[in-house]
């Protein structure tokens, strides 16, 4: 399990270093280092790349509130989210009994913080 948790955690490096598609597009079509593995990405990888992108721009306006506490866990919640759409996309593209049950798991795990955190924060 250790193991394959810290081959996840490769696995998302990678694609959290890699240009998105979204930036891809914004720099009109211009080809930058790391751009060649765009192309090869998989519809999972796509899904995930977006999901990522989702979170992060979330989790950034979250940051904009004046309250530092606010704007924590107005983060952590957009990090929680994440967590969840990430978790539940990779549970619809692989068939790994382990990989399914980590991701089970973080979905659960993320529901129970973010409930957390959003009771906090009313």
């Amino acid at each position: 399990m250790i193991r394959l948790l810290g081959m996840m955690s490769i696995a998302a490096a990678t694609v959290a270093g890699t240009p998105t598609l979204a930036q891809h597009s914004q720099m009109g079509g211009m080809a930058m280092p790391g751009m060649q593995g765009m192309q090869n990405m998989g519809p999972a990888q796509k899904e995930l790349s977006a999901a990522m992108d989702r979170m992060n721009q979330a989790m950034m306006q979250g940051m904009m509130d004046p309250d530092p506490a606010k704007a924590w866990m107005k983060s952590m919640a957009a990090h929680h989210r994440g967590a969840i759409e990430m978790s539940q996309i990779i549970m619809r593209h692989t068939k790994n009994a382990e990989v399914l049950a980590e991701a089970r798991k973080t979905v659960d795990d993320n529901q129970r913080a973010l409930a957390g955190l959003q009771a906090k924060m009313r």
